[in-house]
């Protein structure tokens, strides 16, 4: 993988804890943790925590999340998401609001974004959007 960041979408992490999740994104996951390279915002925390069972379960899992770098949602990122909501719903095409600050988050910081979420398949014609999924079986270029 070339030396740029990764910014881990919540459908990513959640395909990573479960026993029959996809092997490839776990590898992929790995690798981008261990080169300190997995990025992540609240936004994504957020998501994450709310699915936990136990105290106990939150407390390890918003410990471990917080210990990534993360990226900060700036006024270039609501811009980039204004705009980009309103170019897709003039196609006919509706993100869900989260996945689109998402989408801008790693647009405006030059980064991929590793999902597994059909809703960023369908932006994937914005070239500034660079993504990794496993969604399907096929190369990746990475």
């Amino acid at each position: 993988m070339r030396n740029k960041r990764v910014l881990v979408d919540t459908s990513a992490w959640i395909v990573s804890f479960k026993k029959k999740g996809n092997d490839e994104l776990k590898e992929f996951l790995k690798r981008s943790l261990e080169e300190r390279k997995a990025l992540t915002n609240e936004l994504i925390i957020l998501e994450l925590l709310r699915g936990c069972r136990s105290r106990e379960e939150f407390q390890n899992l918003k410990t471990r999340l917080e210990s990534l770098d993360s990226v900060e949602i700036t006024k270039g990122v609501w811009e980039r998401t204004f705009s980009l909501g309103f170019s897709l719903k003039t196609k006919g095409i509706t993100i869900p609001t989260v996945d689109l600050v998402i989408a801008c988050l790693a647009m405006e910081n030059d980064c991929f974004l590793l999902h597994h979420d059909r809703h960023f398949a369908m932006m994937r014609s914005y070239p500034a959007l660079q993504l990794v999924d496993f969604l399907e079986k096929k190369e990746n270029k990475l």
